[in-house]
């Protein structure tokens, strides 16, 4: 590891949210099978969201960062819609 900067901390989020989602679709399977455990799943799911969210908007704020204007406001526009999509998903899962 090179002292722990900012882009170690993007490959580990990387990484860990490419694992909790393959562990996540093998146990969800399992789980849907036998009828439990669907709130342990949800929870697991919104940490791989989380994971991937972060491994991804910080590479995509470097390369937006120095373009113009639109860019950015495109970037953020679709940072905000992908937040509201994770957290009103989590909530939808939780009024059913």
């Amino acid at each position: 590891m090179s002292g722990g900067n900012k882009n170690d901390f993007t490959r580990a989020c990387a990484f860990w949210g490419i694992l909790v989602t393959a562990i996540l679709f093998v146990v969800s399977g399992i789980l849907n099978w036998c009828g439990v455990g669907a709130q342990i799943v949800n929870i697991f799911d919104l940490l791989a969201k989380i994971a991937l969210l972060i491994a991804v908007a910080l590479p995509a704020y470097d390369w937006v960062r120095y373009r113009k204007t639109g860019w950015k406001v495109v970037y953020w526009i679709a940072l905000v819609i992908y937040v509201f999509g994770v957290v009103f998903g989590v909530i939808r899962v939780y009024i059913k």
